[in-house]
């Protein structure tokens, strides 16, 4: 079927208040290609399934639930593109509507050749009530029907209708049954017809004005034989059809599952009527000229034989349709196979009972869509009476079905595009987003735009460094994708630490990492981002293993403030670079920092506030390379209930000789830490004045 389902469903998706969000979780659950809900697009009974079953289980909804809110979605899609007015030029009234609706699917085939028009046939009931009988050949949408009448009858007609399921297709019955309550006034107001106005009517027409006013005519009498038949169409069959059952002539197509009686036939009144005529009884030459349409025949024999049997067929499978118990389904989709065959000769317009004769007429014309149509049936412009505006409707057929391939085509266009509008957004945030992990945002707009920012001075900034103690030996003595295993593992972690403590990561050579905070977006408490961030970085190394020993990584990390200068350096792969004393020492500060510690500079303590939370231990001076002696400290904790507080970040014992013994003390019996910077302060002089002698000796 075409997208009508599709696209209410998608309205109905889109007005609800998380609609949007909605939306996208459907479109993740169907997998179609191009978009699942263009309204001119032909989809698979699969297609149609898949898409209805996500909207339902993303909704919460019954699939019935969710085709009776598309039924009433799609009436609102309707009247919103304009063509309100259209429908309302089909009745007065809600009831008279219905009883046009037909028509104008049939003016639909020229724009969707492929549609399985549904029928729809409403009865006026003796107590007020209204009985609606629907046929379709696309099983299950009685519920989107039923929505769409409802709605129909509130935005046409303010008219707030209570309609129940009466008689479910398929549960003992070939159609589906509506009953409607609703006001009179769906009814429209009767009029009653001046009989004086009657009587301005005299003239009575003879055989040859109505010849001519009506050459497509044909009439039965109550013993169903034909009566007459118009000029036009009697010069069609082999043999004079006059007397002859009109059961075996013609065929009724619409309105659907009307029998063939008298008495039935001449109550069908004011509703567009549709017939097709035995294609066995044309004449000769029509059936050669019908055979001479069908390509490809002449290699499967005689070329008139294939079309007498093409013909005997058609009559063999209409004649088993009236003789058998078929389905209004069935039905209905050899109706619709038979009006779609440009070489069956088709009749519309409409039926009335001739009371002074006891006859039923049918005035009508062909129902010709396209030039091609008219070829196959070997009939001529000039045979379209004037009056009846048959040629305009042929040629307004023929202008729609082009209109409608070309806007289908535009549409489908159109759609695509979208579809690859939306590709190239998501692509375009994928791009932005890893740009954006690369380069700041501003300087990766200002790239973008090929221009290259020029560098700023920062004079606040806290930066910091770390390395894995140990890489070395790692890399060397490890598979190489092993190492990249860890490193991933370790980063990928850091990473989410960074943007947690709302730090700028600068960049990573080899094992060795750089964040900075107060750069490129300037933050007055940028030491304390750097701070917190640090002291969880040393605790979650500790939860990925070395691939040469299985035991927890340690890493030093060294800490430095100051004012540093930062910019795009290159055009081919282009990167954001610090500049300044400020990176060199805090470099410095990690390389001769100690494993599992966090070393910081004096200055970067007094970029502290005053009432930080972290404990500090004076480590007594450096003799860094370059620098001379610096006074350094050690961020062995806080007291903040933001960061991670796990024990204390002291070294190791073994490992480091100055210190390890006096600050592993910390965790055995030192009273308070005014106490152990003491101890930790008059062993390191110690340490140093025997080194002294020792070098003096």
């Amino acid at each position: 079927m075409y997208g009508l389902l599709h696209k209410a469903l998608t309205a109905w998706i889109s007005s609800l208040p998380d609609g949007e969000d909605l939306l996208t979780q459907v479109m993740a659950e169907v997998d179609f290609d191009g978009r699942p809900d263009d309204f001119f697009r032909f989809y698979s009974n699969d297609q149609t399934g898949s898409f209805l079953t996500a909207v339902a289980k993303v909704t919460g909804r019954s699939q019935e639930d969710c085709k009776f809110e598309a039924g009433r979605f799609f009436l609102a899609g309707i009247l919103e593109t304009g063509y309100g007015s259209s429908l309302r030029t089909l009745g007065s009234d809600f009831f008279t509507l219905l009883g046009n609706l037909d028509s104008l699917h049939e003016s639909f085939t020229p724009s969707f050749p492929k549609m399985r028009a549904p029928s729809i046939r409403p009865v006026r009931n003796d107590d007020g009530s209204m009985t609606v009988h629907y046929y379709s050949s696309n099983a299950g949408l009685s519920m989107f029907m039923m929505g769409a009448l409802e709605a129909a009858a509130l935005r046409l007609f303010d008219l707030d209708i209570d309609i129940h399921h009466r008689i479910k297709k398929g549960q003992g019955s070939n159609h589906d049954v509506f009953h409607v309550y609703m006001d009179p006034r769906g009814f429209g107001e009767s009029t009653e017809v001046d009989e004086t106005i009657k009587e301005a009517c005299t003239i009575d027409l003879g055989k040859s004005v109505t010849n001519d006013l009506f050459p497509w005519h044909f009439a039965f009498d109550r013993d169903m034989k034909i009566v007459s038949l118009g000029k036009h169409l009697a010069a069609r069959f082999e043999e004079p059809q006059a007397g002859k059952p009109f059961k075996k002539v013609f065929r009724m197509l619409r309105p659907v599952d009307i029998s063939s009686e008298f008495d039935e036939l001449k109550d069908v009144d004011g509703v567009s009527c549709l017939f097709s005529v035995d294609a066995k009884l044309l004449r000769d030459d029509d059936a050669h000229g019908l055979a001479s349409g069908m390509q490809g025949m002449s290699l499967m024999g005689n070329g008139g034989d294939m079309a007498s049997d093409m013909r005997s067929s058609l009559v063999s499978c209409a004649s088993s349709f009236r003789g058998s118990n078929a389905s209004s389904s069935d039905m209905l989709m050899m109706a619709n196979r038979l009006y779609a065959k440009a070489d069956n000769i088709k009749l519309h317009g409409q039926l009335t009972y001739n009371s002074d004769h006891d006859v039923v007429v049918f005035f009508g014309t062909p129902a010709l869509r396209s030039l091609e149509e008219m070829e196959a049936q070997r009939i001529e412009l000039s045979e379209m009476p004037l009056h009846s505006h048959g040629r305009e409707f042929l040629y307004g057929s023929m202008f729609q079905s082009a209109s409608a391939k070309n806007s289908n085509e535009v549409d489908r266009r159109m759609a695509e595009l979208d579809q690859s509008m939306l590709e190239i957004q998501d692509k375009k945030k994928q791009i932005d987003g890893l740009l954006h992990s690369i380069l700041p945002p501003v300087v990766a707009s200002s790239l973008a735009r090929g221009e290259i920012p020029p560098a700023e001075q920062y004079d606040n900034v806290s930066v910091l460094f770390s390395d894995i103690a140990g890489f070395t030996n790692i890399s060397s003595d490890v598979p190489a994708t092993d190492v990249m295993e860890m490193l991933h593992e370790l980063f990928v972690k850091f990473d989410n630490l960074a943007d947690k403590h709302g730090c700028y990561k600068v960049e990573t050579i080899g094992d060795a990492y750089m964040v900075a905070a107060g750069c490129p977006e300037e933050c007055e408490d940028h030491a304390l981002r750097i701070a917190r961030l640090a002291i969880e970085m040393v605790h979650t190394a500790k939860s990925v293993v070395s691939p040469l020993d299985g035991e927890p990584i340690r890493i030093r990390v060294g800490l430095h403030s100051g004012p540093l200068m930062a910019g795009v350096v290159g055009r081919a792969r282009p990167r954001y670079c610090f500049f300044g004393s400020t990176v060199s020492v805090a470099s410095l500060m990690e390389s001769n920092g100690l494993p599992g510690c966090i070393q910081t500079s004096y200055r970067f303590t007094q970029a502290l506030p005053s009432d930080h939370p972290f404990e500090l231990v004076s480590r007594g001076h450096i003799d860094i390379a370059g620098k001379g002696l610096m006074k350094t400290y050690l961020l062995i904790g806080a007291h903040d209930p933001t960061t991670t507080t796990a024990e204390p970040l002291l070294p190791v014992e073994g490992k480091v000789q100055d210190l390890a013994s006096q600050l592993l003390a910390k965790t055995t019996n030192t009273s308070s830490v005014g106490d152990r910077m003491a101890q930790v302060s008059t062993y390191a002089v110690r340490t140093r004045m025997a080194r002294r002698r020792s070098h003096h000796v």
